[in-house]
């Protein structure tokens, strides 16, 4: 499998290849340090990653002032463009979990985790424990995944969801019932469970991880977390199924996208209420928001985009399918939005106050799912041909990047919060496999054999743990080195 892999921040790259190597060699020679260093750091603070490492190689000057702290930086702006989910990376979480997690890991991780310890105060620790943890699981040529933990249902797991600050694990199954779990001296661990009298389809959370919605087959409920408690704050009646939910960026509105249409509710004055239908017929696969919240996309045979114009809502494109769209996504900035519909996805691109279509992904079979990279620099697409696909933009051309092959059409893939990896679920549905660039090329790094068919899989928000879903439960997994060193 040839593989054209992602520029990674780690590996530096020349800084101009049209220039001559005696060009770049006389000016790396000049004289270019005479700003104070005070002004170069401020400088330094606002470029992206690439530009940062290909200022590396400039002078020894440069070097110096250029450490771990100054890449962590743009390197977490890159992975989290927009703020808006709680962190998982705080000190009290260092302290829980991710330092015994890195200690253990490797000698790499060993001494990243001494570096740490003296940061816990700095302003930045955030990102230099993000830029950590990318470091040691990129390093890692061949992973292993530890059981951490199972969450038993008597029935298929539709769906397990993290809170965005890792600690709370969600599940929601055929049997009934949703279970919140915690994670206690390393394992996870069921804390509590809410009964129901009909299926669950699906949960969310919302971006400050205080709420989460759970789908059902005749409503939506929603849960708030109050003194360490999670207690039901309203239930949202639908005459049918409700197939998914989906927060806005700030939290005070969500979707329901149901059988028979798609309605937005509103938290006003303490209460939800109906904003407004979105859709009032049909069937709706998929619903979410822009990161701004400012677009709204409702996947459907006839998808719509709406846009919020002061406080109403307005129908600003329709997009046709020969075949329902099953899902879609924006990217990280907003500009662009990626549907999967029948063999052929669509990116659309937002210009001058409009979305027109950019490009048009071949698959010769059925694509299952299309996602983002957490920097938006690639798409992912997943297909019953037995491939997952890369794509990445190219002066505003996508191009195939990369190719994952399986043995058999693929259900599900989805990104590390990092994008260094890839998580796949092939269609035998009990072989798990995690992906990342090594000499150059994705591949398996670990693999995971299971006894149960594995429906849905997903990284915690720190990237450290994976939950995947089956007939009858959830199952936790923390990522390890094979080798406790840094050649693993």
């Amino acid at each position: 499998m040839h593989v054209e892999p992602p520029k990674k921040s780690f590996c530096p790259t020349r800084l101009n290849d049209t220039e001559s190597s005696e060009e770049q060699a006389n000016f790396a020679s000049k004289d270019i340090t005479i700003l104070p260093n005070e002004l170069l750091v401020k400088i330094f603070s606002n470029l992206d990653i690439r530009d940062l490492v290909n200022c590396k190689l400039v002078n020894r000057c440069w070097q110096e002032l250029i450490d771990d702290q100054m890449l962590a930086l743009p390197y977490y702006r890159r992975c989290h463009s927009t703020e808006r989910r709680t962190n998982p990376l705080t000190v009290e979480r260092y302290h829980s979990s991710i330092q015994g997690w890195l200690r253990g890991f490797s000698n790499l991780g060993r001494e990243l985790a001494a570096q740490l310890d003296k940061f816990l105060q700095h302003k930045h620790f955030t990102e230099r424990l993000f830029f950590a943890i990318a470091k040691v699981l990129a390093r890692a040529k061949a992973l292993t995944c530890q059981d951490a933990g199972t969450i038993t249902h008597s029935y298929r797991v539709n769906k397990a969801s993290f809170s965005p600050d890792g600690n709370y694990l969600v599940t929601v199954s055929m049997d009934e019932t949703v279970k919140i779990s915690e994670p206690v001296a390393g394992r996870w661990q069921e804390k509590a469970t809410i009964r129901y009298s009909y299926a669950v389809n699906r949960v969310r959370f919302s971006p400050d991880g205080t709420r989460f919605v759970t789908a059902s087959t005749n409503d939506a409920k929603l849960w708030r977390l109050v003194n360490g408690r999670w207690q039901k704050e309203t239930t949202i009646q639908r005459s049918c199924c409700v197939n998914d939910v989906c927060f806005s960026p700030d939290g005070t509105r969500f979707v329901t996208a149901s059988t028979n249409g798609a309605k937005l509710w509103r938290l006003a004055n303490g209460q939800w209420q109906e904003e407004t239908i979105i859709q009032d017929s049909g069937w709706v696969n998929d619903a979410c928001f822009s990161p701004d919240g400012r677009h709204l996309v409702i996947a459907s045979k006839v998808t719509k985009i709406w846009e919020l114009v002061g406080d109403q809502w307005q129908d600003k494109a329709t997009i046709r399918h020969s075949s329902p769209a099953v899902r879609a996504c924006f990217s990280p900035d907003g500009n662009y939005l990626a549907m999967a519909a029948a063999g052929t996805p669509t990116i659309w691109k937002f210009v001058d106050g409009e979305w027109e279509q950019s490009a048009a992904i071949k698959h010769s079979g059925w694509v299952n799912k299309v996602s983002f990279s957490p920097d938006g620099h690639h798409l992912l697409t997943v297909s019953t041909e037995q491939t997952a696909k890369i794509w990445g933009a190219v002066d505003d051309q996508w191009q195939q990047k990369a190719t994952i092959e399986h043995s058999g059409s693929l259900d599900c893939a989805d990104f590390s919060p990092d994008g260094s990896h890839l998580v796949t679920v092939s269609d035998d549905r009990t072989t798990v496999k995690i992906w990342g660039v090594v000499g150059g090329q994705w591949q398996p790094k670990a693999t995971i054999e299971t006894s149960c068919l594995v429906s849905n899989t997903s990284f915690s928000p720190d990237g450290i743990d994976l939950v995947t879903t089956s007939d009858f439960n959830a199952k936790i997994w923390v990522l390890k080195s094979k080798e406790n060193d840094d050649s693993c």
